[in-house]
C-alpha cells in the first residue's frame, strides 16, 4: 500500500501488529475528510491518494453531494474527524495487541489523524484575539454535544475516561488468563456479581441489612418503639462494621500537622449531593427534586413501601438532610485548614456537645475502644448545626434517615441512558478496586516511552520553576527567605504515576472470597474489610491518601505527601501525546495539567503545608500580603466573566485560576527550553520546526502549544447542568480556564499579533507565577 511516495510494510507477527482492519478504517476517514475539507476550505488537502486497500475514493461521489447540502457535509467532516483518533486510540499498543509506528506511512497516518481532529474542534474564522476559546473550540460542540451524547459534560477528562472505560470493559470480560493475579480474578467476580444483579432477591438482601441493627420506622409502621431508638448507637455500630456514616462520622487518617503518623477525625458525614450549594442554592432545586424523587423510588421499589407512605417519608428523610447539610462548609470562602480543624481531647467533645449525643460513646463504638489521645473535630460549625436540628428532628425520621443511608451505600445508581449493565457495574466496581484496576490497566498497557517523556517534561518544569524562584525579577515580591522554602518544597515534590506498582496489593484481599453470583454480599464484604483496615490504621505510620475515582482520569496534587499524582488513563496515546506528534501537543496540554497541579503547592492551602506534608505558616507576612495583593486581581479579572447567563461569583479563592496561570506558563517555558535544548544538541532549527508541525495545519510550533492548551478544555455542558457548574463547581468554565490565562500571558499576543487592548491582550494582565 503507498501513499503520497510513504510504503508500509506489515509486520511479521500476528500478535505485534497496528490490525489492518483500522488502518483501512482510519484511511477511509481520513480520505473521505481530505475530500470534504478540500471543498469547505478547512483542510486545505490538494494531493490526490490512490485508493488504499479496497478503500474506494468517494470524490465523484461526494462532489455533487456537497454541492447540494454543504451544511450536512460539515457535519459529516466534523463526525469523522472525531472517528478517526476513536479507531486510533481502540487500537492502541498493549502488551498483547501493539502495532509498531516505525514505518513512515503510519507516521503519516497519525499526523493527518491529529490534523483532522485538531481542525474539527476549530473555527478559524474566529478572530483568534478575540475569542481564543471560539477560536480553538468553536465546533467541538457540534461533534460532543452532551445533551445528544446524555452526558452532563463532554470534554477532554470524559474523552479519557471513556477510553479507559473500554478497555477496563474489555479486561472485566476477558476470560482468567495468565495475565490476572488471584487479586484480578476476585475484581472480576465482584463485576460479574453486579451483571447478575437481577436475578438476587434484592428487597429482601436489603430488609436483612437493615435488620442487622434495628428496625426501619417506615418498614414497621406503629409497632416502631422511639423509646428503642438511640441514633448514636445505631449510627457507630453501622459505621463500625461498614464504614457507612449517616449525619456525623469518625475515620483514622493522616495527622494534618505530623503527615508521618495517623489521627482519629471526628465532623460531618458526606453527603449524597456533596456539597452545601446543592442543598441551599435556588439554581440547584432541580438536582435536589431529582433526589428527593430517587428517594422515593428506594422507598417503594426496592423496601415494599406504599406509594404516598414513601412520598411522605422520603420527603421528612429528604429535608432532615438539607437541614444537615446546612452546616457544611460555604465553598466560597478560601480554605483555611487552621480554622476548619481543632484538636481536642475525647472528654473535651464530649463536654461540647453533651446535650444533644455523647461524643465519647460514638467514638468508642465505631472504633470499638476507648481512645485516650487527642482528636480533630472537623468544621465545627456542622456540629453546632447538628445540635439545632437534633432538638427539632422527630426520632422516627432520624430513624428513617439512618437506614436510607445505610442501604444507599448498596444500591446500583443507574440512569437512563445506561442500555446494559455493563458500564454501571464497571463504575461500582472501579468505586470499590479504583487501584487495583489502576494497576491492571497499567500492566497491560504501560508504555516506557510515554513514561520517559512525562519525566523528562516534570524535571524541565521543576528546573525552571526554581531558575524563577532563584533570580526572576517576576518573583521579586516574594521574600527571599520564603523563596529559599518554597525551592526546598519544590525541589522535594515528586510526580507518580497512579500503578500501584510497588504496592502489595494482596493486603487489601485477605480476608475477603467475593464470587460471581452475589452483589450485595461481596459488597458487605468489602465494606466490611475497609472500616477495619481504616481502624488498623491508628496504630500505622501514614500512608499516602488513596485517589478517589475521578483521579482516575485527572491529575491531583496530594499536598499533605508533596506528590503529584497522575493518572493511568492519561499514559494512553494519541490523546496527549505519541511519539510522531511534535511536543508542542504534548507540552500545551499534558504539561500544562501537571504544571497546574504543581502550582498548586504553592497557593492557598499548599501555602501552609511544607516540603515534609506538615501544616506551618512558611510565609513571612510581606510576601503573604503581596499574594493577597495579586490575588485580588484575579478576583475582579474572574468576576468579570458572564456563563450561561450568570455571573461567576467574585470569590477571594481563585486557587484553581492561579494554577491555571501559572502552570501554563511554566509548561510554555519548559517546551522552549526543550526547544532550545534540541537547537543546541545539533538538531537543525529547519528539521525541528518541521518536526514541530503538523500537515497542513498552518500553526507555528508555539501557536500549537496554545491551541494545544485550549482544546483541552473544549467542553460542553447539558443545559439542565449549567447552572450546577457555576454554583458548585470549584473551577472556572472551560471557556474562562482558556480566556482567562491565555489574556494574562504576554507570550500568547506575541505569537498571535494580538494588538494592545484586543480582548487577549488587555492592558491590565494579573500574574503570580
Amino acid at each position: 500500500m503507498t501513499s503520497s511516495g510513504l510504503t508500509f510494510h506489515p509486520q511479521d507477527s500476528g500478535k505485534n501488529e497496528f490490525r489492518e482492519a483500522e488502518v483501512v478504517e482510519v484511511v477511509a476517514c481520513i480520505r473521505v475528510l481530505q475530500h470534504i475539507a478540500a471543498h469547505l476550505g478547512g483542510l486545505g488537502y490538494t494531493h490526490q491518494s490512490p485508493d488504499v486497500g479496497g478503500v474506494v475514493v468517494l470524490r465523484d461521489q461526494l462532489l455533487p453531494l456537497l454541492d447540494a447540502q454543504h451544511k450536512t457535509m460539515k457535519l459529516l467532516y466534523i463526525l469523522i474527524a472525531g472517528h478517526v483518533l476513536s479507531a486510533l486510540v481502540l487500537a492502541a499498543p498493549t502488551d498483547e495487541d501493539a502495532f509498531h509506528q516505525d514505518t513512515p506511512y503510519i507516521k503519516e497516518l497519525l499526523r493527518q489523524a491529529k490534523v483532522a481532529e485538531i481542525e474539527s474542534f476549530m473555527d478559524q474564522k474566529a478572530d483568534p484575539c478575540t475569542d481564543f476559546y471560539a477560536f480553538s473550540c468553536g465546533n467541538y460542540k457540534r461533534i460532543n454535544s452532551a445533551l445528544n451524547l446524555q452526558k452532563g459534560t463532554s470534554g477532554l477528562l470524559d474523552t479519557l475516561s471513556n477510553g479507559l472505560n473500554r478497555k477496563i470493559l474489555k479486561m472485566l470480560n476477558k476470560a482468567t488468563d495468565t495475565h490476572d493475579t488471584p487479586e484480578d480474578i476476585q475484581v472480576k467476580h465482584f463485576f460479574k456479581s453486579c451483571l447478575r444483579i437481577k436475578k438476587l432477591n434484592y428487597k429482601e438482601k436489603l430488609k436483612q441489612i437493615i435488620g442487622e441493627f434495628g428496625t426501619m420506622p417506615v418498614l414497621e409502621g406503629s409497632s416502631w418503639h422511639e423509646d428503642d431508638f438511640d441514633w448514636v448507637e445505631t449510627t457507630a455500630r453501622i459505621g463500625h462494621r461498614y464504614g457507612i456514616a449517616s449525619i456525623i462520622r469518625v475515620e483514622v487518617g493522616t495527622d494534618v500537622v505530623n503527615s508521618q503518623r495517623n489521627s482519629i477525625f471526628v465532623g460531618e458525614q458526606t453527603f449524597p449531593l456533596e456539597t452545601r450549594s446543592m442543598y441551599v442554592d435556588n439554581d440547584m432545586a432541580f438536582y435536589r427534586q431529582t433526589h428527593l424523587g430517587r428517594i422515593e423510588l428506594i422507598l417503594q421499589r426496592l423496601l415494599g413501601v406504599e406509594m404516598e407512605l414513601a412520598k411522605k417519608t422520603a420527603k421528612e428523610v429528604f429535608d432532615f438532610e438539607v437541614d444537615l447539610a446546612n452546616g457544611l462548609e460555604d465553598k466560597e470562602e478560601p480554605e483555611d485548614p487552621k480554622e476548619k480543624i481543632e484538636l481536642l481531647t475525647v472528654a473535651e467533645l464530649r463536654e461540647r456537645y453533651a446535650s444533644t449525643f455523647d461524643a465519647e460513646q460514638f467514638i468508642f463504638v465505631s472504633l470499638g475502644e476507648e481512645i485516650s489521645e487527642p482528636i480533630y473535630e472537623v468544621n465545627r460549625r456542622y456540629q453546632r448545626n447538628l445540635v439545632e436540628v437534633m432538638r427539632r428532628t422527630p426520632k422516627r425520621t432520624v430513624a428513617n434517615y439512618i437506614f436510607y443511608r445505610l442501604i444507599w451505600e448498596f444500591i446500583l445508581k443507574l440512569t437512563k441512558a445506561s442500555e446494559t449493565m455493563q458500564e454501571p457495574c464497571a463504575y461500582y466496581t472501579k468505586k470499590y478496586f479504583a487501584k487495583n484496576l489502576d494497576n491492571m490497566f497499567y500492566r497491560r498497557y504501560q508504555n516506557e516511552q510515554s513514561s520517559r517523556e512525562i519525566d523528562n517534561m516534570w524535571h524541565q518544569m521543576k528546573s525552571n520553576f526554581r531558575e524563577a524562584l532563584l533570580s526572576s525579577p517576576e518573583l521579586d515580591w516574594i521574600e527571599r527567605s520564603t523563596r529559599n522554602i518554597a525551592i526546598a518544597k519544590l525541589e522535594a515534590m515528586t510526580l507518580e504515576v497512579n500503578s500501584y506498582s510497588k504496592q502489595n496489593l494482596t493486603e487489601d484481599f485477605a480476608d475477603l472470597n467475593l464470587q460471581g453470583a452475589d452483589y450485595v454480599e461481596n459488597l458487605g464484604q468489602v465494606l466490611q474489610l475497609r472500616a477495619k483496615q481504616m481502624r488498623q490504621l491508628l496504630y500505622q505510620p501514614a500512608k499516602p491518601a488513596e485517589p478517589a475515582v475521578m483521579l482516575s482520569f485527572s491529575p491531583s496534587n496530594d499536598v499533605l505527601q508533596n506528590a503529584i499524582k497522575l493518572p493511568v488513563a492519561m499514559l494512553q496515546p494519541y490523546y496527549l501525546w505519541s511519539e510522531v506528534y511534535p511536543n508542542a501537543v504534548m507540552f500545551g496540554s499534558l504539561a500544562s495539567l501537571i504544571g497546574h497541579e504543581l502550582i498548586h503547592g504553592f497557593v492557598d492551602r499548599g501555602r501552609q503545608v511544607d516540603d515534609k506534608g506538615n501544616i506551618r505558616d512558611w510565609w513571612d507576612e510581606k510576601s503573604s500580603s503581596n499574594f493577597m495583593q495579586r490575588n485580588e486581581c484575579f478576583t475582579k479579572q474572574y468576576g468579570r466573566y458572564v456563563y450561561n447567563g450568570i455571573q461567576l461569583k467574585e470569590t477571594t479563592d481563585q486557587t484553581e485560576n492561579i494554577a491555571d496561570n501559572g502552570g501554563t506558563r511554566l509548561a510554555y517555558a519548559a517546551y522552549r527550553k526543550w526547544f532550545e535544548s534540541q537547537v543546541t544538541n545539533g538538531t537543525s532549527v529547519s528539521q525541528l520546526l518541521a518536526k514541530e508541525s503538523l500537515p497542513k495545519l498552518p500553526y507555528a510550533a508555539n501557536q500549537l502549544f496554545f491551541v494545544s492548551f485550549a482544546q483541552i478544555w473544549c467542553n460542553d455542558v447539558h443545559p439542565l447542568a449549567k447552572s450546577m457548574l457555576v454554583s458548585a463547581d470549584e473551577h472556572t468554565p472551560g471557556k474562562f480556564r482558556v480566556i482567562g490565562t491565555l489574556s494574562n500571558f504576554n507570550e500568547f499576543s506575541k505569537e498571535f499579533n494580538c494588538p494592545a487592548g484586543s480582548a487577549m491582550n488587555p492592558s491590565e494582565k494579573c500574574m503570580l507565577y
